[in-house]
């Protein structure tokens, strides 16, 4: 019996014996992480200079879905933009591997992932999409309207740190 057996025993029998009990909880297997893990201090970030470092380092204009997967994760790490915002930058339907075979099938087109586009005109008509066609849902609207403005921002900074 190897050890992943026996761990895999142990846990069944566990589990058996709570679902028998009066009462089910979970039960940790490990214990807490050591203290070297622990959490670091959060520092404080100025946005302004994380905001200008990514506008040197990507241009929303001329950008590949790969790019956006890459930029929309550093948005969020940096806080620019919120769970739900990310999760709508960070989904490129281009870099699934069966693109070609679905959502490619249905429009004719392959999947280029490193073709560069215009990501800021491309969420503008999809805000105008939105207003015309979700004009009652506020989340929405705001969420892509947001994004819009990031991007507007980061094409045009009004702010340049010499």
């Amino acid at each position: 019996m190897n050890a992943f057996s026996a761990l895999k025993d142990e846990l069944s029998e566990k589990g058996t014996k709570q679902r028998n009990g009066s009462r089910s909880a979970l039960v940790p297997v490990l214990g807490p992480p050591p203290a070297s893990m622990a959490a670091a201090p959060k520092t404080r970030i100025d946005p302004l200079v994380e905001l200008g470092d990514l506008t040197r380092k990507f241009n929303v204009r001329h950008f590949t879905p790969r790019h956006m997967a890459e930029l929309s994760l550093e948005l969020y790490v940096v806080g620019f933009i919120d769970w739900d915002e990310y999760a709508m930058l960070a989904f490129q339907s281009e870099l699934h591997p069966d693109f070609d075979r679905t959502i490619g099938a249905l429009t004719g087109e392959r999947a280029d992932p490193d073709r560069p586009r215009d990501f800021l005109a491309w969420w503008e008509e999809r805000l105008d999409f939105e207003r015309t066609y979700n004009p009652h849902d506020r989340r929405l609207l705001d969420r892509t309207l947001r994004i819009v403005n990031l991007f507007r921002e980061m094409d045009a900074p009004t702010r340049m740190v010499a």
